[in-house]
């Protein structure tokens, strides 16, 4: 397995995205993964968590603003086996520049990315930022399969999830037709609300069961503990609830690529 390119995206905020791409990666590494994160959102979480106190220059706005090869913008997190390429708040400045460079801009990181991190890395996680707009589309348009966290908390979720699972068919329908969303992930579960519960039943029953990860993440609260210290849930409390969920849902990840990928990888070639 190897050359896999997950997108985690979700239009609503707090769902759950940062988190997740920094914790899978984690687990994903220590399981012997080769794995880079890419911070495609300008709040900079991942960046902040992954490279927490390592000095690092290039990072995405180098990338797009100066055309720096991408593996200047890579650096080595303290986390095993996993590496990131970071963002910087003043990358969102550039999106006029990209809007206006549109349809073109569509293609930046499939130009820019997709094969370096293809060549040298067995999962790429991408976090991005809490829209559906172009900065989404354009890391779409580069990746193999989506991952579309969800909290099991809001009412509004599952109409939230409608909408990022027609953006995802419609990414599918006019550019890349190989993408496919790989499962829905429902975070943030209290199953002593009945609330909560009903939430994580609708989506099953809307999506269908196999659209939607068998793991679930637990609401928590040392995962705001573990943001305030910049590090992973898994490496802060490792014990914590939420990180033995992570580390079940890196192991379920890789049984569902498994039996997804061959037929993939044989299909792009």
């Amino acid at each position: 397995m190897s050359g896999i390119i997950i997108s985690i995206i979700n239009n609503k905020g707090g769902t759950g995205k940062s988190t997740t791409a920094c914790n899978l990666a984690h687990i994903l590494g220590k399981l012997g993964k080769k794995v880079l994160v890419i911070d495609n959102d300008s709040q900079c979480n991942s960046s902040k968590i992954l490279l927490d106190g390592i000095d690092y220059t290039n990072s995405m706005y180098e990338l797009i603003n100066d055309d720096i090869p991408v593996d200047y913008c890579i650096h080595f997190t303290k986390y095993s086996n996993v590496s990131c390429l970071p963002n910087n708040e003043m990358v969102s400045a550039l999106e006029i520049s990209l809007a206006k460079a549109f349809p073109i801009s569509l293609y930046l990181f499939k130009d820019k990315i997709r094969n370096y991190a293809k060549d040298k890395y067995d999962i790429t996680l991408v976090d991005n930022p809490p829209t559906l707009g172009l900065v989404v589309a354009i890391s779409l348009y580069m990746s193999d399969f989506v991952i579309v966290p969800n909290d099991a908390g809001s009412k509004f979720s599952l109409e939230g999830l409608v909408k990022a699972v027609s953006f995802i068919n419609d990414i599918q329908e006019k550019a890349n037709p190989d993408l496919k969303l790989l499962r829905l992930l429902i975070t943030k579960v209290d199953r002593r609300t009945l609330a909560s519960t009903a939430i994580l039943q609708q989506i099953k029953k809307t999506f269908g069961e196999d659209e939607v990860f068998g793991t679930a993440i637990p609401i928590n609260t040392a995962f705001q503990q573990a943001e305030l210290a910049d590090k992973t849930l898994c490496r802060f409390r490792p014990t914590a609830a939420g990180a033995k969920a992570y580390k079940e849902l890196a192991r379920e990840l890789l049984v569902i690529l498994d039996s997804v990928w061959p037929q993939k990888a044989k299909h792009d070639g």
